[in-house]
């Protein structure tokens, strides 16, 4: 940009000064401006005084090496494909503009990659804040839209739309980064929900306190997997297998006041009979009600946990939302 500018002066300078002080029009002063500084120099117009020659020495001097420099610049962002990437950063920047409802996944690293599988097999819009080029790099290869910067930065939220979103997930690997993250992010939208990763109980807790849905202890996680991997391998691969291929998956329906599910008994509804799902668990309260039996109460307020294929999934979601 700045080649660009000091080419654009130097041939404004080169017009004016011919026009000054050889008399030339204007289109005869750019012509003559373009070949000198290109070294064409056809010789068919050519400075006759001799502050022109001076004038016309000068020009050379400064004007081919700015034109060099400008031209080996575009040549190479050609061949390095730098204006592909800056059509793709302005693609992004229309495809988030137009988002609403939108996920931000703040960290386009491992963790953040398998985020973002997952809720693009879900069909959720999404968009990725990520400093790494590298990282960058990638993401945008499977034209996923990347905002670059610091996403503890209030400016770099507001670019990923902030304001517009339902949910953000943070990877972010510090603690403090995290929190302050969340904290910056709840200012901007304060419906926002807001997942992310923590250390320990300790960070959980104050994550908690700021209004994060949820803190997700990775390490305790993948831990408590490996283990269940070696005790009981048969039940991690089963897990494996159906969350994977669509042969069944995990939902939760929240139950709201009137609905067709409310205040009724398990053997009321007959789920497994009329859609082919099974209720695992109810939260209710906050508490998980594992076990679940015929004879348990769903009420109105409770998070009901469900299992079966995903098209079998929407369809009780449809038949406990119809009216």
């Amino acid at each position: 940009m700045i080649g660009i500018c000091l080419l654009f002066t130097v041939v404004a300078i080169g017009v004016v000064g011919f026009w000054y002080l050889e008399g030339l029009d204007p289109f005869d002063a750019l012509y003559l401006t373009i070949t000198t500084i290109t070294t064409v120099g056809y010789g068919d117009i050519v400075p006759e005084t001799p502050t022109g020659k001076i004038f016309t020495a000068g020009l050379s001097l400064s004007g081919v090496g700015v034109a060099i420099y400008v031209l080996t610049g575009i040549i190479g962002s050609v061949l390095e494909g730098r204006l592909h990437v800056a059509f793709g950063i302005a693609r992004a920047k229309r495809s988030v503009a137009k988002m609403k409802n939108h996920m931000i996944i703040c960290g386009g690293g491992r963790t953040g990659n398998v985020i973002v599988d997952e809720l693009r097999s879900e069909g959720l819009d999404l968009v990725v804040i990520e400093h790494d080029p590298e990282m960058i790099k990638e993401l945008r290869k499977k034209e996923i839209p990347v905002v670059e910067g610091d996403a503890t930065k209030d400016a770099i939220l507001i670019d990923a739309g902030v304001e517009r979103a339902s949910g953000l997930v943070s990877t972010l690997p510090s603690d403090s980064d995290n929190l302050f993250l969340c904290i910056t992010a709840k200012e901007l939208n304060k419906d926002l929900e807001m997942v992310t990763r923590a250390s320990s109980k300790e960070a959980a807790k104050r994550l908690y306190s700021i209004g994060v849905k949820k803190a997700v202890m990775i390490e305790e996680i993948g831990g408590r997997r490996l283990a269940k991997s070696l005790t009981k391998p048969a039940i991690v691969d089963f897990l494996e297998f159906a969350t994977k291929t669509g042969e069944a998956s995990l939902e939760s329906l929240t139950v709201e006041k009137g609905a067709k599910i409310a205040n009724k008994k398990v053997k009321e509804l007959r789920i497994k009979e009329r859609i082919g799902t099974s209720i695992v668990a109810i939260i209710r309260e906050g508490k998980v009600i594992p076990n679940v039996g015929p004879e348990d109460e769903i009420k109105e307020g409770d998070t009901v946990v469900v299992i079966g294929k995903k098209e079998l999934l929407d369809k009780l979601e449809e038949w406990v939302s119809s009216k």
